[in-house]
């Protein structure tokens, strides 16, 4: 008789195996900021990019724009849409590729993009913070105000990050509670100023 040892590391890295195992892959992957709801940057080229089985074309379809790309030897690929207007009018994103994969991602705008980083004050949520009133008014609002956050999952790492991720993906006003409170603060200012 043989007897197995499972060490809490072991057990951890077979329960991960199990999990991703039954997890189905992503049809296309698409660098994280492409994702539903998505506020995209006016007025410049777009890059558009993700990873796909090296030497797959894919095209990505948007504000009347198509281009394509072939994905390298590393499977990396990347698309430069042509500068778009500001828009607060939702559109589609379709990114195809040439085995006949599609993933389509809905009630995109077209505006400003800013990075807010920081420490411990950037984790402040504004439904719990002197922003509160400002994040309920703009939550309960007759017409959705074009402000949305995109949080990446935090990760402490040795090395740069090739790749974050987004468990919430990119959240809409209304839940503008959840948002970080200086980057809703800010936002918010930008957008009654610029109109985008």
């Amino acid at each position: 008789m043989a007897w197995l040892s499972l060490t809490p590391a072991l057990l951890v890295s077979l329960l991960a195996a199990s999990v991703a195992a039954d997890k189905p892959a992503p049809s296309i992957e698409l660098g994280s900021p492409f994702m539903d709801n998505a506020v995209l940057q006016r007025e410049m080229d777009l890059p558009v990019w993700g990873c796909s089985k090296p030497g797959t074309t894919v095209t990505v379809e948007f504000a009347g724009q198509k281009e394509s790309a072939r994905a390298g030897a590393d499977g990396k690929w990347m698309i430069r849409l042509k500068p778009l207007k500001a828009s607060a009018e939702p559109a589609e994103m379709l990114v195809s590729d040439s085995e006949g994969r599609k993933v389509a991602l809905k009630n995109i705008l077209i505006g400003e993009v800013w990075h807010a980083s920081g420490q411990s004050n950037m984790e402040w949520f504004a439904g719990k913070s002197l922003c509160s009133g400002l994040a309920q008014e703009i939550a309960r609002a007759k017409e959705e105000v074009p402000v949305r956050e995109f949080r990446t999952d935090t990760v402490s790492a040795l090395y740069p990050q090739k790749k974050v991720t987004s468990e919430a993906g990119w959240k809409t006003s209304r839940k503008a509670a959840d948002f970080s409170a200086l980057a809703l603060a800010f936002a918010y200012e930008l957008h009654k100023e610029l109109k985008v």
